[in-house]
């Protein structure tokens, strides 16, 4: 079957013929057939998931689908089983998909075992209702999942093959299994920088929302090392071989770190680490490697004393002790093996080598660390964040390097073709921040913006009074609409906003939640930062407050880094800051309008969009109607709603 025959099928079904998607579905085909890199820019409204997802499962394609987070993941797994289950009623054929997250995201029964962690959460009654060991469903704290996930210093290859929990593996027996079988994969971006794919060659991959792509790449590639990490590896090493670690890693953390944060909870830049890297090296990396090879003799001594009292010992204890190194090739020809599984004695020793090797590859870790802190290369960027940890009842300090622009992580070359789509695509921006360039295709508007008015408040956020503006400015559009998107970009002014029984704030429990929420009506207001200009899609009339241009701000770390690394190669970081806030604006006004009939007021409380020509030019192109000051003096009343049509 045809693609735009199948598309016919679901026209005929009562879905909206769109030019636009149709569009797109040919342009997709394209890739699928002659390979190659589109960038597509798919307005709201266009239907992009179906026309991306039409050419793959009509033509039996084999397919990568990497979107921005894991709840968008969840929103495609939707789309695929209507498509595919329509399909296969008309067609007869069968196609199969699977959603994909990193593997730091599943139960690891082996560490939940060695843990025993006191806050399971649920995770024990979801184990019992044939759950995957998806742990991102699981009510549980962050810090007992970093002592149960599958890590992979801790699940190494020829660990597996002596695991116990092996044939009951939720990642490798049931995730991985159907990796390798699924036509369609689902994957987040922080999992695509990962490159955990096999056969790639074989399929195309489509990057969703790719607006972010470089913000997600930017995390999945950031490296680092923390107090709690640090504590974790002196407990590791001390149970090895009974020997004393004795540092001080967070009297370092503290008088390095400590006066650079103006808030409990905070990250900020730092501008190298070079000035820390030889203290690091003094005080922490070499007193660690030097008590790591004392554990690690004592552990070669204790297992030459056991395996000389041994008549025989299994195979599996000897295959991983080959594949560990830690007895010379000599001592294990001598040794005989005669029966298959591990005795309990034998399992003593394999937990206490599976800890050493854990400890060794964690310390090597550091050491490239370390390795490029002292380097200082130009085109990394570095931060420091500290958060209070209940567990170390302390601060939990971390050190993170990042490369400034995540160029090469994704290589086009390694797939059939690439599909990067958004409503928001910027091929400049896609070509600085990612390094992948192509042939941009810009898709035609779908609905009628007419239907939106945009108010520029007389007020700017650099001026005295603007906070008081704000606060009158989500009075007005309060009264209104009903319901209330307010999109901020700092999270200072979360404070200015009115709280209530109504009102939802980012940071006051899942956002997954206050979302929902939202869409439900139980929350007539919702507030955030970030994730709500580009991650929420509540249909029907609304208010948006949007405080300020979304300019970011240059005290993140990686903005920092960025108009730094700008501004030393000679060129302008103003043009860059400029061009990623038009794209955050353009996603901010594309919460309002999300299918036809909806309507709505978006109000800003910054006069400076008038210096920028774009921001200006792209609302008269919508059709969008601008005014300037306060014309709103009525309330909106059920009789007669403000402004609509």
């Amino acid at each position: 079957m045809e693609p735009l025959e199948f598309y016919e099928y679901l026209v005929r079904r009562g879905f909206e013929r769109r030019k636009s998607q149709e569009e797109m579905i040919r342009i997709v085909d394209q890739v699928l057939e002659e390979g190659g890199v589109r960038l597509i820019e798919a307005p709201t409204g266009t239907g992009k998931t179906f026309a991306y997802l039409i050419p793959i499962i009509t033509r039996g394609a084999k397919a990568i689908i990497s979107t921005g987070t894991k709840i968008l993941q969840d929103q495609l797994r939707r789309d695929i089983e209507f498509l595919i289950t329509h399909y296969s009623m008309i067609t007869g054929d069968r196609v199969t998909y699977a959603v994909i997250k990193g593997r730091a995201n599943y139960l690891c029964l082996d560490r939940l075992e060695r843990e025993k962690p006191k806050d399971l959460g649920d995770i024990p009654q979801l184990m019992e209702k044939g759950w995957e060991g998806d742990l991102t469903l699981a009510q549980v704290p962050p810090e007992t999942i970093t002592k149960i996930n599958v890590d992979e210093d801790h699940c190494t290859l020829h660990y597996r093959e002596v695991c116990p929990f092996r044939e009951r593996c939720y990642y490798w027996n049931i995730v991985k299994v159907k990796e390798a079988t699924a036509d369609i994969l689902v994957v987040n971006h922080a999992l695509l920088a990962l490159k955990e794919f096999e056969d790639t060659k074989d399929r195309v991959l489509v990057i969703d929302e790719a607006h972010e792509t470089d913000r997600y790449l930017t995390l999945a590639t950031t490296a680092g090392i923390s107090l709690y990490t640090i504590r974790e590896l002196v407990g590791t090493i001390e149970r090895i071989g009974g020997v004393k670690v004795d540092i001080d890693p967070e009297g370092f953390f503290r008088e390095s770190f400590g006066g650079l944060f103006r808030e409990e909870d905070q990250e900020v830049p730092v501008e190298s680490f070079l000035p820390y890297a030889q203290g690091f090296r003094v005080s922490i990396y070499d007193p660690l490697r030097s008590c790591l090879r004392d554990a690690r003799e004592r552990l070669r001594e204790d297992l030459e004393s056991f395996l000389c009292s041994r008549i025989a010992i299994s195979h599996k204890f000897k295959f991983y002790l080959e594949r560990t190194l830690i007895l010379e090739p000599e001592t294990l020809e001598r040794v005989r093996s005669a029966y298959e599984d591990p005795d309990e004695e034998e399992r003593v020793f394999i937990d206490r080598v599976k800890r050493l090797e854990f400890a060794e590859r964690r310390i090597f870790k550091i050491g490239s660390l370390l390795r490029i802190w002292e380097e200082d290369p130009p085109d990394y960027g570095y931060k420091v964040s500290r958060f209070w940890s209940s567990r170390l009842q302390t601060f939990n300090y971390r050190m993170e390097v990042f490369p400034i622009f995540p160029t090469g992580v994704v290589d086009p070359e390694a797939f059939k073709g690439v599909v990067l789509t958004s409503a928001t695509v910027d091929p400049e921006d896609i070509a600085q921040t990612t390094g992948i360039r192509g042939r941009f295709h810009r898709l035609s508007y779908n609905f009628d913006y007419s239907r939106v008015t945009f108010i520029v408040e007389r007020t700017n956020p650099k001026r005295e009074g603007w906070e008081e503006r704000l606060r009158s400015a989500y009075k007005k559009i309060r009264s209104l609409h009903d319901r209330v998107l307010v999109l901020l970009t700092n999270k200072e002014h979360l404070r200015i906003i009115e709280g209530g029984e109504d009102v939802g704030k980012q940071g006051n429990g899942s956002l997954t939640r206050l979302i929902e929420g939202f869409r439900e009506g139980r929350l007539k207001v919702l507030v955030g930062l970030d994730s709500l200009w580009t991650g929420i899609d509540v249909k029907g009339e609304k208010g948006i407050l949007m405080a300020k241009l979304p300019f970011e701000s240059p005290e993140d770390p990686v903005t920092y880094h960025r108009i730094r690394f700008l501004r030393e190669t000679g060129e302008d970081p103003f043009l860059y800051q400029r061009r990623k806030a038009f794209i955050k604006f353009r996603q901010g006004v594309g919460r309002l309008v999300r299918q036809k009939g909806d309507w709505g007021t978006i109000v800003l409380c910054d006069n400076r969009i008038w210096r920028y020509e774009e921001f200006v030019e792209f609302l008269r192109e919508l059709g969008v109607r601008v005014l300037y000051g306060d014309p709103v003096r009525s309330r909106r009343t059920s009789a007669r709603p403000y402004l609509r049509p």
